[in-house]
């Protein structure tokens, strides 16, 4: 399970052919592309897109422009949050077949009538590492990040393909399946290091921790991602945290002092 973060452009479905032809689309259609988005992505923020060939990365937060740093500010927790899944879930789940099927309602987009729903990989990962890709000048590391946002898309698009034939839970996939899908993993892993590692390098800041190899070492805590869980499975079967306050006033005895339970996005960052 994914986390949503509150996103502030909306999310398409995950198209691998559409991927693959813009790898291959000459530089000019490219930039003419990237130029339209930088300015829908600064619409988004309500604020000016400055001229990015004059802004000269210093290695510092207070020196990109101020949609850059709104950006950082926003979407890096998706992010780290992202990093966390990786290593603290969706590992586990390749590991076990059986689980497979959690791996595919993850990744798949779905349709609501007419309209095509995205994929929780696409709304709380994949938006976010546009949204900042986006944000941040060329020499900021954005091309960097494109270029991983694309090797990420593509590993991630591997492992639904293999979780979706899974011959499911009476039959399980042959140990060459398995470390098939354990290989998409790493390259997905890889690519999430790039991308962190482009923007730790542009803001000057280290908050974006990196994925171990295989995850073993990872230092952030599996104990609170867990609690993590389930007080937002808590919080949502109550209503949201509006809703929520409302159910804790009229429990007779009062002892749940937080409804939504104690762990939130705010305190899972505060306690690392």
């Amino acid at each position: 399970m994914i986390f949503a973060l509150t996103l502030s452009a909306s999310a398409a479905a995950l198209q691998p052919p559409q991927l693959a032809q813009s790898r291959l689309q000459p530089p000019h259609i490219a930039q003419s592309r990237r130029a339209i988005l930088q300015s829908g992505c600064a619409a988004a923020f309500g604020l000016p897109l400055p001229a990015l060939a004059s802004f000269e990365g210093g290695g510092s937060l207070d020196d990109l422009p101020p949609q850059t740093k709104k950006a950082y500010e926003q979407y890096w927790p998706a992010m780290q949050l992202a990093a966390d899944y990786f290593v603290f879930e969706l590992r586990d789940q390749i590991k076990n077949p059986q689980q497979w099927d959690a791996i595919g309602a993850t990744m798949v987009s779905k349709s609501i009538g007419s309209a095509q729903s995205p994929s929780k990989l696409e709304t709380d990962i994949v938006n976010p590492m546009r949204i900042l890709t986006l944000a941040f000048p060329p020499d900021a590391g954005s091309d960097e990040m494109q270029k991983e946002l694309e090797n990420f898309q593509f590993a991630m698009f591997g492992l639904s393909k293999i979780a979706r034939v899974s011959p499911g839970s009476t039959a399980m996939p042959s140990q060459a399946v398995i470390d098939s899908a354990l290989a998409r993993w790493d390259q997905g892993a890889a690519s999430l290091n790039t991308f962190f590692t482009a923007v730790n390098r542009a803001t000057g800041e280290k908050r974006l921790t990196l994925i171990p190899k295989d995850g073993k070492g990872y230092p952030r805590s599996a104990k609170l991602y867990t609690q993590l869980k389930k007080d937002s499975a808590l919080c949502r079967n109550r209503g949201g945290e509006a809703l929520a306050g409302v159910w804790g006033q009229l429990m007779v005895y009062g002892t749940v002092t937080n409804p939504c339970g104690s762990v939130n996005i705010q305190t899972y960052f505060m306690g690392q």
